[in-house]
């Protein structure tokens, strides 16, 4: 466990000798669950930070003025539920995770976090360096700034509401509103969602679709070429 924390995000870097002074300080809370269980609930309030350190889980974001319910299913540990929020006015979960079969977490409380992991130096660096990935990674998706088309244009509203993009994504919105979030008609929106369903590329339900992997889309129309 020790050799697996030094890992983890916001802890890498740290010498034995570092590592082994905040260990002994630090009150980690270990927990587990169950598959269905809830971990944390969107517009709950971040305060730990959370390590998912194994198991499968799905985040699930909701957006009721767009009436939209987007889930991915991850498998990608350890992963660090957004520590991003831990400051702000807000300070609330982004999306709903739950477990999938089974997943260990454990949690540092806020203030042990700001008391006394930031005022270590390399720990105030990661955590900046994670902050500035992160807005990286934001600035990165906007690649669809001036979208060629509409299949990109709908790929890019899908993406910005993604943690990753690969993998298999679940959307649940109407095509009117999908249409009105890009500015584009339900005709329109119907072609390219048929045009993908022939391809093989998403299953369509009556209340949404489902991606069967984000990377595939994203590379396929990449160029812009790939169009109704």
């Amino acid at each position: 466990m020790t050799e697996k924390m030094q890992m983890l995000p916001l802890l890498q870097g740290l010498t034995l000798q570092e590592f082994n002074q905040l260990i002994i300080n630090l009150k980690l809370d270990f927990h587990q669950y169950g598959e269905g269980s809830t971990i944390v609930g969107q517009g709950e309030r971040c305060s730990s930070l959370i390590y998912i350190i194994n198991g499968t889980f799905e985040a699930e974001y909701h957006d009721d003025k767009r009436a939209l319910i987007l889930s991915e299913t991850i498998n990608t540990t350890p992963h660090l539920i957004e520590p991003y929020n831990i400051f702000g006015v807000k300070r609330t979960y982004e999306r709903t995770y739950t477990s999938l079969g089974g997943v260990s977490t454990f949690s540092i409380s806020r203030e042990f976090f700001i008391n006394k992991m930031l005022s270590i130096p390399i720990l105030r660096s990661n955590y900046t360096n994670y902050l500035c990935n992160n807005l990286r990674k934001s600035k990165e998706s906007e690649r669809f700034n001036n979208p060629k088309g509409i299949e990109q244009k709908m790929i890019a509203a899908i993406r910005s509401f993604c943690l990753f993009d690969n993998g298999e994504k679940n959307v649940r919105i109407t095509m009117n509103d999908l249409a009105d979030m890009i500015d584009e008609t339900r005709l329109n929106v119907s072609g390219v969602l048929n045009k993908w369903k022939k391809n093989k590329q998403i299953e369509l339900r009556r209340y949404g679709f489902t991606i069967k992997n984000l990377e595939t889309l994203l590379t396929s129309n990449m160029d812009g070429t790939n169009r109704v």
